[in-house]
């Protein structure tokens, strides 16, 4: 027990040495000594070096001599440990902040163990993607408010596809990601798929996607479990075709989103040929692979086939902030401002406002499915910078049509479950038959609160 909680309160020590002195200290409780307001959240993946987008947001938010200060401070790039940490640091006190950056799966468990403070209903009135709006919302009360939303998407590089005898219009419209990779022959050059199939939270939404694609559903409407041996074998029978060993990168088994992104730019160098076919990625990925392929290497993006998972990041306020007030007015500027919202857009996220990409109501049934790198999408004439024309409509729509996660505060200990014993049976330890066994006791146990976090 002793050693378990010294592993727990250790990121705290470092959460601290960033933040300053305690603020939540009994002598200090409940007063506003006038410092600046501190912001946590994870490292902004659409920035590879220098400054990112959310740092910029905090700097044009300092700009304003009306405006008490901000800064910022970014946990590691790991989201596991970005938990860990926070849940630490908040349950002891010993940080003092005022905003956190929460991924949108977080939010029960925070507002539930009483971490977070409910905000004002009116944060969520200013437009946003319904889903992203409904996650920042726990038994009946506004929590958090989406700063960026995310959705899976499917990257394909032209050049590979051509050495395969294939264009962008044979890839699939409908039906599921395992079908579009059977329908293309193995023992190729360059490897046909990559994804993020290390044992983290990438490999739940894969996991997830893999089965929502054939009509599975683990949960019910109240977030009780549901499933069936025979509809888990279903579920991971297509995850089995998706990450088939005869097409799949090698990396994949170890990659999170960045090293996706490597293998599929052929950055990450090795003794093999650089480059992978097809990726499943964020929205991010677009402008990373715009900045690392040549000019003359064609790539796009189209909806991932089948179910896409809904991703983002969403802002509360914790609990013991003594400065909640100017904090709402913060996540205010960051989340409900066109604008703000608008700068998320074109360093890559994908904004939870309706507004920032003007493109009103649009006709998803209309809207592209492809969106291709163009020569002219770098001075866009009427669009969003570094992006091609299309793309706006494009990125909505498939927002539009994922699937959100779970909303449970035992969602941490479900997908611990889901993706160890997925991890296991990609790595050959189990058989289909048994993982599904073993899920179907475990799975119903977490989403009951009978297994630790």
């Amino acid at each position: 027990m002793r050693r378990r909680w010294a592993l727990l309160l250790a990121p705290v020590a470092v959460l601290a040495g960033c933040l300053g002195a305690p603020g939540g200290a009994p002598d200090g409780a409940g007063v506003d000594d006038g410092r600046p307001l501190v912001v946590v959240s994870g490292a902004d993946l659409t920035s590879r070096e220098g400054e990112g987008v959310r740092q910029a947001l905090i700097d044009e938010w300092n700009a304003d001599a009306g405006n008490r200060p901000a800064r910022l401070v970014e946990l590691p790039r790991t989201e596991d440990g970005q938990r860990s940490e926070l849940i630490a640091a908040l349950q002891s006190g010993s940080a003092d902040f005022d905003v956190v950056n929460l991924d949108t799966t977080w939010i029960p468990e925070f507002a539930e163990a009483g971490l977070i403070r409910p905000l004002d209903d009116a944060l969520l009135e200013a437009g946003f993607l319904t889903q992203a709006a409904e996650t920042g919302r726990w038994r009946g009360r506004t929590y958090a408010v989406p700063f960026n939303t995310d959705v899976g998407l499917l990257y394909y590089r032209e050049d590979l596809l051509a050495e395969l005898g294939g264009t962008p219009e044979d890839l699939p419209a409908g039906g599921t990601l395992g079908a579009l990779i059977d329908a293309w022959p193995a023992g190729q050059e360059h490897p046909l798929y990559i994804t993020q199939l290390r044992p983290y939270e990438g490999l739940t939404v894969n996991t997830l996607e893999a089965l929502w694609s054939v009509g599975v559903e683990l949960v019910d409407e109240r977030g009780r479990y549901r499933g069936t041996e025979a509809e888990l074998r279903r579920g991971l029978a297509e995850l089995l075709r998706v990450a088939d060993g005869a097409k799949l990168s090698e990396r994949a088994r170890d990659a999170d989103e960045t090293v996706a992104l490597r293998e599929f730019t052929g950055e990450a160098g090795g003794d093999g040929p650089p480059g992978v076919v097809l990726m499943r990625n964020w929205p991010f990925a677009y402008q990373q692979v715009d900045a690392t392929l040549p000019p003359e290497t064609g790539f796009g993006v189209l909806r991932l086939p089948g179910a896409a998972a809904l991703g983002g990041q969403s802002l509360a306020v914790p609990a013991g902030s003594v400065r909640a007030a100017d904090a709402e007015r913060l996540i205010r500027f960051l989340t409900a401002e066109p604008g703000s919202q608008r700068r998320l857009l074109e360093a890559g996220f994908a904004p939870a406002l309706r507004a920032a990409y003007g493109v009103g109501e649009p006709e998803c049934a209309a809207a592209p499915r492809v969106v291709r790198r163009t020569e002219t999408e770098r001075v866009p004439e009427g669009g969003i910078r570094g992006l091609p024309p299309g793309y706006p409509e494009f990125l909505w729509c498939a927002l539009e049509e994922a699937r959100a996660r779970l909303a449970s505060p035992y969602y941490p200990a479900f997908s611990r479950e889901l993706r160890q014993e997925v991890a296991h049976l990609l790595a050959g330890g189990g058989s289909l038959e048994g993982t599904a066994e073993r899920l179907h006791q475990s799975l119903a146990l977490a989403l009951e609160g009978r297994l630790p976090p």
